[in-house]
């Protein structure tokens, strides 16, 4: 994805067909000028046009900002051609509503979590498509009843490819001055693997175990910070972390009352970490 170069028919209104070039760097494009215009970029690089680098665990905060007040949304599309609707979510700060010449960060400093890097390595691509008008996902993107990360379902299929056609049509009604985007890029370094992810591995019926051992170029405190907000991710409360020199442990909670204790070590003198989750549900 990263030097591929693609031409795309948008549609400038409801009916005339305008063949626009696109750099690698973007998704899709309004080939019609707009007095809407908007700007996203990473932290790490306020210009938005750079391509920072990340690795694993590091924290990202994305940036947006719009010229008139405008619906927001943001996708992420990793170097597989993953796609996660970053923006609208269900979290406190989730809505996407932007008013004109603000800046809104995700995560927020009142927000109580943290957008943490976890692979794959390699580019990633942030699209922010503005509107004068809401715009309808629901064809790409659902919040389904059981979600508990806060973020949709995207269904769509095919990396960015996919989600510029996907995103081509649901705009189509449109005036043409009514959308437009922009693309900021990051990259996400394979220096340091990603800490593996949980996965149940021993289980009775209310008790679930889950232990690994890996090596990691991060510090103690930034291994256990990958896996205390995947937990948050989910909705836990962290209730309780206590910290020594090569161990850190966390009690955390979700509102039914399940439990969950968090455990990561060092081993001395080595940076190979071991990871003990065990989750607990109220009888």
């Amino acid at each position: 994805m990263k030097h591929v170069l693609m031409t795309l028919a948008l549609l400038g209104g409801a009916s005339t067909a305008v063949a626009q070039t696109i750099t690698s760097q973007s998704i899709i494009v309004n080939p019609v000028v707009s007095p809407l215009k908007v700007n996203v970029w990473t932290a790490k690089d306020t210009t938005g046009t750079k391509t920072p680098t990340y690795i694993a665990g590091d924290r990202i905060v994305l940036n947006v900002k719009t010229t008139q007040d405008a619906y927001v949304y943001l996708f992420n599309v990793d170097q597989r051609g993953n796609i996660n609707l970053i923006l609208p979510n269900k979290f406190a700060s989730g809505a996407n509503f932007i008013k004109a010449n603000t800046t809104k960060s995700f995560p927020g400093k009142e927000d109580k979590f943290t957008f943490d890097i976890a692979g794959p390595a390699g580019l990633n691509k942030v699209l922010a498509v503005a509107s004068t008008d809401e715009l309808n996902l629901d064809d790409i993107a659902q919040f389904k009843e059981d979600q508990q990360t806060g973020f949709a379902t995207v269904t769509i299929k095919g990396g960015q490819n996919g989600l510029a056609q996907a995103l081509s049509i649901i705009v189509k009604p449109l005036e043409s001055k009514a959308w437009v985007t922009d693309v900021a890029q990051y990259q996400i370094s394979a220096t340091v693997a990603t800490p593996p992810v949980p996965v149940v591995s021993t289980t009775t019926t209310t008790t679930s175990t889950w232990k690994s051992s890996f090596k990691s170029g991060l510090s103690l405190v930034r291994v256990y910070d990958f896996y205390a907000n995947q937990l948050k991710g989910q909705g836990y409360e962290s209730d309780e972390m206590t910290t020594s020199r090569l161990q850190v442990v966390g009690k955390f909670s979700l509102p039914d009352e399940t439990t969950a204790n968090l455990t990561v070590k060092q081993r001395p003198g080595t940076t190979m970490y071991d990871v003990v989750l065990v989750r607990k549900q109220p009888q």
